[in-house]
């Protein structure tokens, strides 16, 4: 019998809405276990997942570990693809690579701004989501060292997508309803129908 080679978490792929550890309360990481093989594993799985899928950030829940660590990178290969006017409008930035286990966030800027936002485990979908302007957050990095950092504008709504799913929530909880749409609405227009969407980056 053909058996999946990862089909146990820590998942090479992205876990979808539906899956039931996308709305768990994601556990404490045992800080003696910080530097283990375990723990370790599961930090370069997120890794090896968002360059997969080049997604600009991921938690543990998201490839089946109910764990608080996420990670988050966004580089300036990555940016070269958005217009100007959009990353100035939305306030986008280069993120380097930054790893957060036991992340606390706090919001020092309670002025929220709405703006379009996706997710890998609600694929091919997208809705406008108001989020805070400046939040700041501090936790663990993968060495074991405590690390801080202050996120404005589109960061900060990186940060606060990435809270939320080790929370057990994601971003249709709080969107504008009114503004969820299927992002290729258009090529399945014009292809009429003849359209196949991948979970997973080919």
């Amino acid at each position: 019998m053909w058996s999946p080679k990862y089909n146990h978490p820590p998942y090479h792929h992205v876990c979808q809405i539906g899956d039931p550890v996308l709305r768990q309360k994601a556990a404490l990481v045992d800080l003696e276990e910080l530097k283990s093989e375990k723990i370790q594993k599961v930090i370069q799985c997120m890794r090896h997942v968002m360059l997969q899928y080049q997604a600009i950030g991921i938690a543990a829940p998201q490839i089946g570990i109910p764990l608080r660590i996420i990670m988050m990178e966004f580089s300036e290969s990555s940016k070269k693809h958005i217009s100007p006017e959009m990353c100035a409008n939305r306030e986008i930035t280069t993120i380097p690579l930054k790893v957060f286990i036991n992340p606390e966030m706090k919001v020092r800027n309670y002025s929220k701004i709405l703006f379009p936002e996706s997710c890998e485990s609600i694929k091919g979908l997208s809705a406008a989501v108001p989020r805070y302007k400046e939040v700041s957050i501090k936790g663990y990095d993968a060495t074991g060292a405590m690390t801080e950092w202050i996120a404005t504008g589109w960061a900060a709504r990186i940060v606060q997508h990435e809270m939320d799913h080790l929370d057990g929530c994601l971003y249709t909880d709080i969107m504008v309803s009114k503004s969820l749409q299927v992002d290729d609405w258009h090529r399945i227009n014009a292809s009429q129908g003849h359209f196949q969407m991948y979970y997973k980056q080919k």
